[in-house]
């Protein structure tokens, strides 16, 4: 396997397909199942490399090319990324990262383009520690988006929103290297007797303090669905506040529950947990392979309760009835996993969070409608932009006035501590060690 290749084929794919970068690196690399695990690790470590860092590489780069970007083809750019990653970033020698670069240049159609490859790596190698970044001070949001490598409309979201040594610090976690978040499947196991069966097979396994559930994975050696405990269901991959947003519900056994946006189940697994595998929850999605999806994780998780059912949660069937408890878990920009999932950052524009914020209130307007009387429903998102957290919880209070804002009595210390004087649940990456999440729980005034 050259480790490379496989690195410039994911990026090369990122570009063109929507699949999430992990279905995409799993694909690649299952292509080599005989490589080693080195090989393996360098071509995981170069994709996120440029990922990570790539507005900075970009601004690095520039310095050096006699033409803009948007006349380069787009493997030569990601080439000239891979090979200045090697070397700004991962300290690798030069000569090799220059070498290689060249190599995968002179392959395809972009073989024109080895010469300028060469040259421009070369020069970068003499004098990127020169090159300056934007002003601090006079422009910020240039100099945060190149310093931390997020898209400039997102820092200006971020600056309008927080005191700027905030939202500085919430771009800095997202250049670290996040742990590995996983939750107990309580239905088999608990979190002492999975910490310790995974504890040969990362450098540390810690409880995390936003969910009783979870645990924190720090350099874990092989993929999550590798490691042991997993096939037989003794606990799923979930970041830690998305664990915790579980038990914001207030879900109890024998309840009847509707999860709306179900996707592949993370959350729904959750909640029949918490339910001890008593009562009924509906889960939804519209999509077909992630309805088997669906199905595949209750069966190996062990859960009981759960009914799929493929539809749009804007038009649910009628006779689905009412629930006592209903999960949004809205689809949005996911800007809130951007240090996890770096190619979040570059796949959305400042046009997303009012096009998916629409979206997000008809959902959220589709459950209000099916919530029984004094029932509660949960609105959250994993994203950090107003138009889709307190935009459309505003507009859905005022579009259903039954809806009032309430917690349940039995939120727990830790999760009154992360409500904001607005009311709302959140978790900040840089305090939390997690993905960033928002919520609010309304209650049918009955």
């Amino acid at each position: 396997m050259n480790p490379r290749r496989v690195a410039l084929r994911v990026l090369e794919r990122l570009e063109a397909t929507p699949k999430r970068l992990e279905a995409l690196l799993e694909g690649e690399l299952a292509r080599h199942p005989a490589a080693e695990a080195r090989d393996r690790a360098l071509a995981v470590g170069l994709v996120y490399a440029v990922l990570r860092h790539r507005l900075r590489l970009d601004h690095l780069l520039a310095a050096f090319l006699k033409k803009p970007f948007r006349d380069l083809d787009a493997p030569v750019l990601a080439i000239l990324r891979l090979g200045a990653a090697e070397i700004a970033l991962l300290g690798h020698p030069a000569h090799a990262a220059v070498n290689e670069a060249v190599n995968l240049a002179k392959v395809g159609k972009q073989a024109s383009a080895a010469g300028l490859v060469n040259a421009v790596l070369r020069a970068f190698d003499r004098g990127w520690r020169e090159a300056a970044l934007p002003e601090a001070a006079g422009r910020p949001a240039d100099y945060l988006a190149v310093a931390y490598s997020h898209p400039r409309w997102l820092v200006k979201e971020l600056l309008r929103r927080w005191p700027r040594e905030q939202a500085e610090a919430w771009l800095a976690y997202n250049q670290e290297q996040p742990a590995l978040g996983l939750r107990a499947n309580t239905l088999k196991a608990t979190r002492e007797e999975v910490a310790a069966l995974l504890a040969p097979h990362a450098e540390r396994v810690e409880p995390h303090p936003l969910a009783p559930e979870s645990l924190a994975l720090s350099r874990v050696s092989g993929g999550a669905s590798r490691l042991p405990g997993f096939a037989e269901g003794l606990w799923q991959t979930q970041d830690p506040g998305a664990t915790a947003l579980g038990h914001l519900l207030g879900v109890e056994p024998g309840m009847k529950v509707l999860d709306l946006c179900a996707g592949a189940g993370g959350k729904t697994g959750h909640l029949a947990a918490l339910m001890a595998n008593r009562g009924c929850i509906v889960a939804v999605e519209p999509a077909e392979g992630r309805v088997l999806g669906l199905k595949e994780n209750m069966a190996r998780l062990g859960v009981e309760i759960v009914e799929a059912v493929r539809a749009d949660g804007r038009n649910l069937p009628t006779g689905l009835g009412v629930f006592e408890r209903i999960l949004i878990d809205a689809p949005c920009t996911g800007l809130g996993t951007a240090g996890r999932r770096p190619d979040v950052r570059w796949r959305r524009t400042a046009e997303d969070p009012p096009r998916l914020a629409a979206l997000q209130l008809a959902l959220a307007q589709s459950a209000a409608d099916r919530l029984a009387p004094g029932g509660a429903l949960l609105y959250c998102t994993c994203t950090v932009t107003a138009a889709e957290n307190e935009g459309v919880v505003a507009a859905l209070l005022a579009s259903r006035p039954g809806l009032r804002l309430e917690w349940a009595p039995s939120l727990s210390e830790g999760g009154r501590a992360r409500l904001g004087e607005d009311g709302f649940f959140r978790t900040l990456p840089q305090h939390d060690r997690c993905d960033a999440f928002f919520a609010a729980r309304l209650v049918s005034r009955g």
